[in-house]
């Protein structure tokens, strides 16, 4: 990887700290601005700064020694599909941030976890994190940001940065430029996984959906968590991922699985076997409601191969069934790292939800259910509307008062409006009033619907309307 000619493909999705990282290591680097949409001057500071030749337009293939693509870039691409009828080397973006990782020698003697999957990835991560933390030094990089963790408390490093295989490479740099020595680093990481990781989290794969302009599947591509872990690294996979238990026959690493606890299997078929579950006191109460009083004084049952380890009582004002997944992974998960149950149950037991992911808030005197993250769709939306109804129901509430939409269409595709107004037609009369948030929104039709520029705007005119005896909730699709 050193001294060789490389092509570094989609400077905007990540592209831009590997062709950094690639020129520093010595290489000859030429950053290739696929879809146009890198500024000038940020182009003109990779090549005056970091030595990074700078294209909006294909560069002959043929020249460079390899050539960096994202898993999600269509492979169409005038360089990729030249590069591949050429038979040139080709490496994602998650495989080429693992050479680098590899050869970085601060990162000696510290493990590093690595969380991919459709949902649940922030929560699995952060909760992981909290855990460890308790008995460790712990960085942690989510769509949150960068934050640093020890005994349970954090203290936030940087915030914004994007969960694109990339942006490991930017974590790395600032953790420990912030003086972080941390025993453990947990990613964050989008459809796929580095090949580093000593413990890798899959923890789902549906709803799958299209990449590379649709010409293959997302789970394929999260498949490369499996399939490049390393020699006597753990893989800790959703037993409902079948895809993924496949591929992971042929693994060379310790393979580990754990099955959604409040995910009921279809009449008549037996739940998938695991070796780690998580049950309620009185499951059949709590996973056919996941409203409210699901989430008052529940408790849970953590078990290992049949057995029970431990039970924890949650705190309510979240929804549980929002975490599910979260609970189980993040568990077995800590145990397997060495944790200990007492840090796994302190974990559980003083979890709180987080931010943006169904949890319970105020908003002026009125209720706020909060479902804005940067991976929230139209499902996520559906359940955060049912959640909403049956808090209605319980707690005899008045109106619901919905802030629907997107504050950035490029956060992770977006929120198609096609989808909006799906929901809006199916849903839109179960809510007193819904503000569109977004541009693109603006094509939705609705009867009871207004506009909001952005989520700021929309939960003020909610807010406005709403009384204390409503409740406002908010689904937009944003950076958190």
């Amino acid at each position: 990887m050193y001294r060789k000619k490389i092509a570094v493909l989609d400077l905007t999705h990540g592209g831009i700290p590997i062709a950094k990282k690639l020129s520093g290591l010595g290489n000859e680097v030429f950053g290739v601005d696929v879809y146009g949409t890198v500024a000038p001057e940020m182009l003109l500071e990779l090549e005056e700064k970091h030595g990074v030749h700078c294209s909006k337009t294909p560069l002959p293939a043929g020249g460079f020694d390899l050539i960096v693509a994202p898993v999600h870039l269509d492979p169409a691409s005038p360089m990729l599909a030249e590069a591949r009828a050429l038979g040139k080397k080709i490496l994602s973006h998650h495989g080429i941030v693992g050479e680098i990782l590899k050869g970085d020698p601060r990162l000696a003697g510290i493990r590093t976890v690595e969380v991919t999957g459709v949902k649940a990835k922030t929560s699995t991560a952060s909760l992981l994190a909290d855990m460890l933390s308790r008995k460790y030094a712990v960085v942690l990089h989510t769509s949150r940001g960068l934050e640093a963790l020890d005994e349970g408390a954090s203290s936030l490093i940087r915030r914004g940065l994007s969960i694109t295989p990339g942006s490991i490479l930017s974590a790395v740099d600032m953790a420990f430029a912030a003086g972080c020595m941390p025993d453990f680093f947990i990613f964050e990481i989008s459809i796929g996984g580095t090949g580093t990781a000593d413990l890798g989290i899959l923890t789902t794969l549906a709803p799958d959906y299209g990449i590379a302009n649709s010409t293959s599947l997302a789970s394929e591509a999260k498949l490369q968590l499996v399939r490049n872990a390393k020699t006597g690294s753990t893989l800790l996979l959703n037993a409902g991922a079948k895809k993924a238990l496949e591929a992971a026959k042929e693994s060379p690493a310790n393979v580990l699985t754990f099955r959604d606890p409040f995910l009921s299997s279809p009449a008549g078929k037996e739940p998938e076997p695991a070796d780690f579950v998580l049950e309620t006191e009185n499951e059949t109460e709590s996973s056919a409601s996941p409203g409210p009083s699901a989430a008052s004084g529940a408790r849970l049952r953590f078990l290992r191969r049949g057995q029970e380890i431990f039970s924890a009582s949650l705190r309510p004002g979240y929804s549980i069934s929002a975490y599910r997944t979260a609970f189980v992974a993040a568990s077995a998960a800590a145990l397997e790292l060495g944790a200990g149950i007492e840090s796994v149950v302190a974990g559980l037991e003083g979890f709180r939800g987080l931010a943006g992911r169904m949890q319970e808030k105020e908003l002026a005197g009125i209720p706020l259910i909060d479902n804005s993250n940067s991976g929230m769709d139209i499902r996520s939306a559906e359940k955060a509307l049912e959640y909403a109804l049956l808090k209605k129901k319980d707690e005899k509430r008045g109106g619901i008062f919905l802030v629907l939409g997107e504050e950035a269409a490029q956060v992770c595709e977006g929120l198609p409006p096609e989808d909006v107004q799906g929901f809006v037609e199916k849903y839109g009369m179960k809510c007193r009033h819904i503000f569109l948030v977004g541009e693109r929104m603006q094509a939705v039709k609705a009867k009871n619907a207004s506009y909001a520029a952005s989520l700021p705007e929309g939960l003020s005119m909610a807010s406005e309307l709403a009384g204390p005896e409503d409740i406002i909730l908010s689904s937009v699709k944003c950076f958190r």
